[in-house]
């Protein structure tokens, strides 16, 4: 019988404690309606070494500033002492299917609770006509700012972020920390927790 040698023992140990902090992160779901798959988790896991913005939950992401939609410059740091809310969507989301309107949603959300928190969209995904993508985006009559933030040939994403699961609703506080990172439309979870926070008066 082979045995292992002191060193060994601790390397195997090691891999292994390593191995089961990666199946509770594998299967430990921060969502709403849908469930994150094994591979997005996975995306995420990768993607938060990489990203600049660090939105997964429990984050502190770091400040950025880009382009929006309608020409004007976001700054994140104009939200520092604030709750404040980021939308992150592919760009399927700008048409209505048959079974969820996003555009409509997220309007409904702020035109109840954009005076008391600041909203932004991040629009993901691929376009090789960032015009027409602009323009796709505009035509989708959103009521608060959006950062198109698709890639292709001609364009690099505005926003080095790391959100996998969409459509994703994350709250940010005013410590500028990620304490809410849901993912799934058509829910009132988000909506309630915004509830709460209004009537607490912690806005």
């Amino acid at each position: 019988m082979k045995i292992m040698t002191v060193n060994q023992n601790a390397l195997f140990m090691k891999k292994f404690i390593t191995l089961i902090l990666l199946l509770i992160t594998l299967f430990g779901c921060n969502g709403e309606s849908q469930e994150k798959t094994k591979e997005e988790k996975m995306k995420e896991i990768i993607a938060a070494n990489k990203a600049d913005v660090d939105l997964l939950m429990g984050s502190t992401p770091k400040e950025f500033s880009a382009k929006t939609v309608d020409g004007s410059l976001f700054k994140s740091s104009e939200n520092k002492g604030k709750y404040w809310i980021i939308f992150v969507y592919q760009n399927s989301y700008l048409k209505k299917s048959e079974s969820y309107d996003l555009v409509a949603e997220l309007n409904a959300t702020h035109q109840k609770y954009g005076s008391q928190f600041p909203m932004i969209g991040i629009v993901n995904g691929f376009s090789d006509d960032p015009a027409k993508m602009t323009k796709s985006i505009a035509e989708a009559k959103f009521n608060f700012k959006q950062i198109d933030n698709t890639q292709g040939p001609e364009k690099e994403e505005e926003v080095n972020e790391n959100v996998y699961c969409t459509p994703a609703k994350i709250l940010i506080d005013p410590a500028g920390k990620v304490v809410y990172n849901g993912c799934g439309g058509k829910t009132e979870t988000f909506n309630v927790l915004l509830d709460s926070l209004v009537r607490s008066n912690k806005m």
